[in-house]
């Protein structure tokens, strides 16, 4: 599957921080995959199938058929020349990648909970002789 993935890569004339980001993975995960330390998981696939809806799911997993699906008949509703528009506006601009303007902006919201401070109330010691003291703090 990794040598599919970097067919894809060529194809769309991608590093692979590049196709990373553009699938919208972390480097390193991308960077493990095209290594074989990891295999392509089911949300990198889907990611994958859903930046790049051309591609042909069966040769993706499988290696079967072609690498892009079937032309579909273009109207007002049907937007699937669109990738190829983009990948064509990547190749001439130099850029790399084409922002998805539809993709909504994800803000991270980060909640800390205060705990109260921990208080030492009993150590215990353990000696090599199988013996052991204990010792409790006072309370004020």
């Amino acid at each position: 599957m990794k040598e599919r993935i970097i067919q894809l890569m060529e194809h769309e004339h991608l590093k692979q921080a590049q196709f990373a980001e553009a699938i919208g993975i972390q480097r390193a995960a991308m960077s493990h995959i095209i290594s074989g330390r990891n295999n392509a998981s089911l949300d990198v696939l889907t990611k994958i199938l859903t930046r790049y809806p051309e591609v042909s799911p069966d040769w993706l997993l499988f290696g079967q058929g072609a690498m892009f699906r079937e032309a579909q008949p273009q109207n007002a509703d049907n937007i699937s020349g669109e990738s190829s528009l983009f990948s064509e506006n990547r190749q001439d601009s130099g850029l790399g990648m084409v922002q998805n303007a539809d993709k909504p902006i994800e803000k991270e919201t980060v909640i800390t909970i205060e705990k109260p401070a921990k208080a030492i109330s009993k150590i215990m010691v353990f000696y090599s002789d199988s013996t052991f003291d204990t010792f409790v703090l006072e309370k004020k």
